[in-house]
């Protein structure tokens, strides 16, 4: 039956972060990210083989809304679309069947002004300044685009005040902190991680004898960071590759910039310290860049958003900025955009009025029904294991006991942080909490920090919760300073963490599971972080979350008040379970298993190999992926001091090099010679096959001359 009221769709098309959002009568229907779907991280729109022109439309997302508001395609008034740098229209045309006077595209360069509706409709404000700062916006016929931008909320509407636009010789503020990430050796599906970046920071040094590399114009709020400074920088400390005829790469661009990197491995000091740098950096540009936008402005409530805008330690000091209060949009990419294209749509397009301004509930998913979630236990064959009408004081119980609970209730979060509808929740006075959670549960970099969701009176003891500007203290989007030594086991290496003060009329039953945990703690907050592990998304449904559940080394699983306790995992009905579980991953195993040994984790990433051996073989290994796979087997056999394991391992890279026999035969005779020749034939070899290849051949040439390899 056709739902009352006038649809907008809003959909996100970026080549990353697709996204999906449904309008009836001006109200948030349901929003969700591609990547909650389809269970790949940022979902990556476009052809594996193709340019990024032609990025496809989120099509799971865009079905997701529809049902939730339980309507057709054909029901739907408007359509808006929009991606960054180009445009997005004409490729929506061609796949999906709408009426073409049905589909709108802000006018470009409109990038920007899609992030400031996202922010502006769903802001507490009645008319703030409005702020916008990512890696990159539009792309004019010039070639420039947008950096940064200020707008005003005015009379309901988004009002433009000043734009920014970069160059491929002067770089955005988004664009530097992504190289800087891509330094240190912290990507994400393909991509620079700059969250990852920022929990870094806090174990690098300042460098004083480092030079400035952003430029700020105060008056104007402008930055500006030349390549070339950056470049002769990146070069002094050694993350640069040398061109061939020995030069430093010409100013070409971002993108020439990142592939002539030579990243560090994260846990290198020099990464820790580059990442304090960006870190640095980057907030004193964020706080003179907002002084200037409410100098501008003339307002002291700021709205923002923007990938930069998710960096919650630059955003604890946004009140330097003589600000009285700032909310970020909670998915501040170019997911949120979805949202901001929708209600450009509904605003700009019907003249319609933005929703009266008031708290953003960030729950935006759909409501499973019950027979999903007992659908979802019986799909791994647990339909004996699991039990219903979970205590919440038994929950309590688990936590002060040490153990580590996975939540899932009602719908899911807007946005990358986990507010308590996708969380994993601990205990965060226990010793060794956070160690245990990023080992065995989340696989992740030990440096990664954690959060605290708490009761606004517990949290006002524990933390500096003062510092917090109010518009940002639902979603998790500030880092403060402990106050309380018992938090010391989930305290950043900076001595911050990040809060959720939780509302009892929002999240009565989250809110409900922190009271009774504070009745036997007399702590009134939890340890949450995202309910995901082994690099995936946020879980979004029942299915997702008892798949994880089994993939992880959590305690207790629970789904509204259905549970599912690790103790009853036993015997093959739970091998049977864990072996659908890893069948119906969407990762790659071997992906997965180099993100484990990348982040230091080799004996889960042997144990996935171990798992997954027969489904590697018989999806087949050849080329650069027989390389990849045998070359982590020869580290993984070096560590165990396996060494005939190691020595057949690296023997398989060479066959999958395919080098000629007489290549094969030259480099031994060059590898028994003296230092100069064994640099010389080092470089030579590092140019064929790259660093994991050219230490499998001095492993097998080292072990056919029964000499130590090096």
């Amino acid at each position: 039956m056709t739902k009352l009221g006038t649809h907008v769709l809003g959909l996100s098309m970026s080549s990353h972060d697709r996204s999906a959002c449904l309008l009836r009568d001006g109200a948030i229907v349901a929003a969700i990210a591609e990547e909650r779907l389809d269970r790949r991280k940022r979902s990556q729109g476009f052809y594996a083989n193709a340019g990024r022109d032609l990025v496809l439309p989120p099509f799971a997302a865009l079905a997701y809304v529809l049902r939730a508001g339980g309507i057709g395609l054909d029901e739907v008034a408007l359509v808006v679309c929009g991606r960054s740098i180009g445009s997005a229209r004409h490729v929506l045309l061609d796949y999906l069947p709408v009426l073409p006077e049905r589909v709108m595209e802000p006018p470009l360069p409109g990038h920007h002004l899609a992030h400031a509706y996202a922010a502006f409709a769903t802001a507490p404000f009645e008319d703030p300044a409005i702020l916008v700062i990512d890696e990159q916006g539009h792309q004019r016929p010039d070639g420039a685009f947008e950096k940064c931008s200020f707008f005003l909320g005015e009379g309901g509407r988004v009002m433009p005040l000043r734009h920014f636009f970069g160059t491929g010789s002067d770089l955005s503020l988004g664009m530097f902190y992504n190289v800087f990430a891509a330094a240190c050796g912290l990507g994400e599906a393909g991509l620079p991680a700059g969250g990852k970046l920022m929990g870094l920071a806090a174990y690098g040094r300042s460098r004083p004898d480092w030079p400035q590399l952003i430029d700020i114009d105060y008056d104007s709020g402008n930055t500006h960071i030349p390549l070339p400074r950056l470049l002769a920088f990146l070069d002094s400390v050694g993350c640069l590759r040398e061109s061939s005829d020995g030069a430093m790469p010409g100013c070409a661009g971002l993108q020439a910039l990142l592939w002539s990197l030579r990243p560090l491995a994260w846990n290198d000091p020099l990464a820790a310290s580059l990442a304090r740098k960006a870190q640095d950096e980057l907030e004193r540009a964020i706080v003179a860049v907002s002084a200037a936008l409410r100098r501008s402005a003339g307002r002291d409530t700021l709205v923002y958003a923007g990938g930069v805008a998710l960096n919650c330690l630059a955003n604890a000091r946004l009140r330097e900025a003589g600000l009285r209060d700032v909310f970020v949009h909670p998915a501040a990419t170019d997911d949120g955009n979805a949202i901001g294209l929708a209600y450009w749509g509904w605003i700009d397009c019907l003249a319609q009025p933005r929703p009266v301004p008031g708290p953003m509930s960030p729950f935006l998913g759909r409501q499973y029904a019950i027979h999903e979630i007992e659908d979802a236990f019986s799909h791994f064959g647990l339909e004996r294991a699991f039990e219903r009408g979970a205590s919440l004081d038994d929950v309590a119980d688990d936590l002060v006991d040490g153990r580590i609970v996975c939540w899932f209730e009602g719908r899911s979060e807007w946005g990358p942080r986990a507010l308590g509808a996708r969380s994993i929740v601990a205990d965060p006075t226990r010793k060794g909490v956070a160690e245990r959670i990023n080992e065995t549960i989340k696989f992740r970099e030990p440096f990664r920090p954690f959060a605290l969701s708490g009761t606004r009176e517990a949290l006002e003891q524990l933390v500096d919760l003062d510092s917090v500007p109010p518009g940002l203290r639902p979603y998790m989007l500030a880092t403060t300073a402990v106050r309380d030594g018992r938090l010391d086991p989930v305290r950043h290496a900076d001595g911050s963490v990040r809060v959720q003060v939780v509302d009892p009329d929002q999240q009565p039953r989250w809110f409900h599971l922190i009271q009774c945990f504070a009745e036997r703690s007399g702590v009134g907050a939890v340890l949450n972080t995202s309910f995901n592990t082994l690099g995936e998304p946020l879980v979004e449904s029942p299915l997702d979350a008892v798949r994880q559940f089994l993939l992880s080394d959590a305690d207790r699983l629970l789904i509204g008040d259905y549970t599912l306790d690790r103790r009853a995992l036993v015997g093959e009905f739970a091998e049977r379970a864990m072996t659908l579980a890893w069948s119906q991953t969407a990762f790659d195993p071997l992906s997965i298993a180099l993100g484990l040994e990348d982040a230091g984790y080799w004996e889960k990433a042997l144990m996935v190999l171990s798992e997954n051996r027969k489904r590697l073989q018989a999806e087949g290994l050849y080329g650069e992926r027989a390389v990849a796979f045998f070359s982590l087997n020869v580290r993984i056999a070096q560590k165990q001091g396996r060494t005939d394991e190691a020595t057949r391992n690296a023997a398989a890279v060479l066959r999958h090099l395919r080098f000629p026999a007489d290549a094969m035969s030259a480099a031994h005779t060059l590898m028994q010679t003296g230092t100069e020749e064994n640099a010389s034939i080092a470089a030579l070899l590092s140019l064929l096959c790259g660093e994991s290849g050219l230490a499998a051949l001095k492993f097998a040439l080292a072990r056919t001359n029964n000499v130590e390899p090096q």
